[in-house]
């Protein structure tokens, strides 16, 4: 190796520099993967293989979804800018920690909200949502059982994937909840407050 080439590694693992160096090349090279496959691109669509489910009674919004893109989001700011405070400023070890979790924070509420703004944007607009009646749909967040909560459901609607706030039909699969990527008929709909409710395909076939 030249001796830049070894000047640079030393820069990323050299006395505490790992503990940024790591997260950071780690997250950018996920983040990087992400929009090569089109993650965060495409049809306004952020359905994320790495997306973790939490189901509540309640329902809590897309906060509930904590997907693998915001985690290296968080993971890619606060590495690069915790290296950059610990070697290029006077902070010390502790003050490029606090520096790269305010960071992290800061990058991954941003994404954060930018994703919960395309959730509104594909769930509203101009589209009827009464012609969803009929459609079958792939549960994107799991449904809970009959009123105890919402999930989101994915449908595709006049030509667009949208995604849907949802909950399930009353009697539907005897209370137990819809697990994500079930496939589901849309048996009704409120346009008050814009949510499907749905059943799962062939429970009275």
């Amino acid at each position: 190796m030249t001796p830049t080439t070894l000047a640079l590694l030393g820069g990323l693992i050299d006395d505490h520099a790992l503990w940024f160096s790591a997260p950071a090349v780690a997250g950018s090279l996920y983040f990087l993967i992400s929009l090569v496959l089109g993650g965060l691109g495409g049809d306004v669509d952020v359905d994320l293989d790495g997306d973790i489910d939490v189901t509540a009674d309640d329902p809590g919004g897309e906060f509930r979804v904590i997907s693998l893109q915001t985690i290296s989001a968080f993971a890619m700011g606060a590495g690069w800018m915790g290296l950059a405070a610990y070697r290029l400023t006077d902070l010390g070890f502790t003050g490029a920690v606090i520096v790269a979790v305010l960071t992290g924070l800061g990058v991954a509420w941003l994404l954060a909200t930018v994703f919960k703004a395309l959730y509104k944007l594909q769930s509203s607009g101009n589209v009827s949502i009464g012609s969803a009646v009929g459609l079958t749909g792939e549960v994107y967040i799991a449904v809970p059982r009959a009123d105890a909560g919402r999930g989101r459901v994915k449908v595709v609607l006049e030509g667009r994937r949208r995604v849907f706030d949802a909950v399930q039909a009353p009697g539907d699969g005897a209370g137990e909840p819809i697990a994500s990527r079930t496939m589901v008929r849309v048996s009704g709909v409120d346009t008050t407050t814009n949510t499907i409710t749905v059943e799962r395909i062939g429970e009275d076939a």
